[in-house]
């Protein structure tokens, strides 16, 4: 049990530097040598645990996306009533970036060199992103038809909502240097964030 144990810290370590040095160099860019010294390991240990850099992002941008998709599918897809769905949207993507804040990065990094790998490990976490959006669209639909939100195109309510609640943590350098802030206070803005976009979007669609 114990070398168990020793063997899940070690390859959490590796995969920890990893996401590390992928996120600072991109995957092209980032050595095994690169990896072994983040992890404070030799390269032979690195290759007992993972032969090669391949492997390694595979499992973190496979992490990543199904922690992500899976916890959006589970929103969309319940009974909640709309304008709590549009906040716990806000909600979940602010907090899974503060808990994980070079995840926009790295996601983008991967998707501009290979764009449908998101679709393909989304599916995998069982988050098909045509479904999400389809019924996604349908609950637009049905709010405009009972009156209680204008028209609008659902696609680009998603996108409104994604990026008011993700863009401020790619551009969390510039906010930081704008605001005079530090992270602790760029970490309790996005806190209150939650609510005030939340607020922003539902008084931009509401009749």
């Amino acid at each position: 049990m114990a070398n168990r144990k020793h063997d899940n810290q070690t390859e959490t370590t590796i995969l920890g530097a990893a996401r590390k040095v992928f996120t600072q160099k991109g995957f092209a860019a980032a050595r095994m040598e690169d990896i072994a010294q983040e992890a404070k390991i030799n390269r032979a240990l690195l290759h007992y645990y993972f032969r090669t850099k391949d492997r390694m992002f595979d499992i973190i941008f496979e992490q990543r996306i199904g922690e992500f998709f899976s916890g959006l599918a589970g929103i969309i897809s319940s009974d909640i009533e709309f304008e709590e769905k549009v906040a716990a949207i806000i909600a979940h993507d602010i907090d899974m970036i503060s808990a994980q804040p070079d995840l926009p990065i790295f996601i983008m990094q991967e998707l501009a060199q290979h764009p449908l790998r998101l679709v393909a490990y989304a599916e995998k976490a069982g988050a098909h992103p045509g479904s999400l959006i389809k019924i996604w669209g349908e609950q637009v639909k049905k709010e405009a038809d009972k009156k209680r939100i204008h028209r609008t195109d659902p696609g680009q309510l998603l996108i409104n909502i994604m990026s008011l609640s993700i863009y401020p943590f790619i551009a969390k350098p510039m906010i930081k240097a704008m605001q005079g802030v530090d992270d602790n206070a760029f970490h309790a803005m996005m806190k209150k964030r939650k609510k005030e976009v939340a607020n922003f979007v539902l008084r931009a669609i509401k009749p």
